[in-house]
């Protein structure tokens, strides 16, 4: 089983990389700067923005924050409210808590429409164990992957500005 991409997932996954890199340019921080503080290569990250290659959730979620941002989920169809920014220190690692603040609103919409587990992943790509580990917030799916979920429950993914200082209150993951 593969996972369903069309080409407007893949739009909305290259947007957002690029509006990362846009920011970085916006805000006058050399790539080497931010590659420096996201521990990863110069080239890494020159991938990343340039969309040769995609992070994985948590350097995603690294990136987008070092730049002032977080993922929202927000209902394309103009149903709901964008997920809330929150930070609750529940001793789980950062980016799985990050994945816990985004499930919700995913699960809540499959279970809303009824369909089960086993309907959506087949629907998004992926067996049922995976989206259940998805939604528990057990498993950190790619970005490819939360943006295809997101999509076949008419949500989408986006980037939210942090609002003040959020990212220095937010701890970083150990080096």
């Amino acid at each position: 089983m593969g996972l369903r991409v069309n080409a407007a997932v893949q739009r909305r996954s290259n947007a957002i990389q690029l509006q990362l890199l846009a920011a970085r340019e916006a805000a006058g921080v050399s790539r080497e700067e931010l590659s420096k503080t996201l521990r990863v290569s110069n080239r890494t990250l020159r991938d990343w923005e340039r969309r040769y290659e995609s992070p994985s959730f948590t350097n995603l979620l690294n990136w987008a924050r070092e730049l002032g941002f977080r993922l929202a989920i927000v209902d394309r169809l103009g149903d709901s409210e964008p997920s809330p920014i929150t930070w609750e220190d529940d001793g789980a690692p950062w980016e799985v808590q990050e994945m816990r603040r985004l499930a919700p609103q995913l699960k809540s919409r499959r279970l809303a429409r009824r369909i089960s587990q086993t309907d959506l992943g087949l629907i998004v790509g992926v067996s049922r164990s995976s989206l259940q580990r998805w939604e528990d917030g057990e498993q950190l799916p790619r970005l490819i992957a939360l943006i295809v979920w997101a999509d076949r429950l008419d949500l989408a993914v986006e980037l939210q500005a942090l609002p003040g200082d959020d990212r220095k209150q937010t701890p970083h993951p150990a080096p």
